[in-house]
């Protein structure tokens, strides 16, 4: 294999891993887009709730009177979006670490081709 042809196939596949790096982070980012709207929406839901949402004198009631339902939905739905942030900021970064193999390779073959030219 030439020198060229191992360029073009690097070239290739840094082109193809960039594009499915792409495509990776608009998974992540419709992902992190609907954990937002969960937690928008639990936010929402616990604002219109009743303060009070259990019923009353119970066992629960009268031990822990601050305890709630909707806090725990909440540390659901604050994992979950802390979670599709996480992924795509990591997206994000194969991404830019793709971008940046295929500007590499994409330099190396345009080195090669400037020395061909000169010779």
């Amino acid at each position: 294999m030439t020198k060229r042809a191992q360029l073009e196939a690097a070239l290739a596949k840094a082109e193809a891993d960039w594009r499915k790096a792409g495509e990776n982070l608009d998974q992540a980012e419709a992902a992190r887009t609907r954990a937002h709207a969960d937690w928008d929406k639990g936010v929402a839901d616990r604002r219109e709730a009743a303060a009070d949402r259990r019923k009353s004198s119970t066992i629960w009631d009268k031990a822990f009177p601050d305890r709630r339902e909707a806090a725990a939905d909440r540390r659901i739905s604050d994992a979950a979006r802390d979670k599709a942030n996480a992924d795509w900021d990591q997206a994000h970064l194969y991404r830019a670490k793709a971008r940046a193999l295929w500007d590499q390779a994409r330099a190396a073959l345009d080195e090669l081709e400037r020395t061909e030219r000169k010779s």
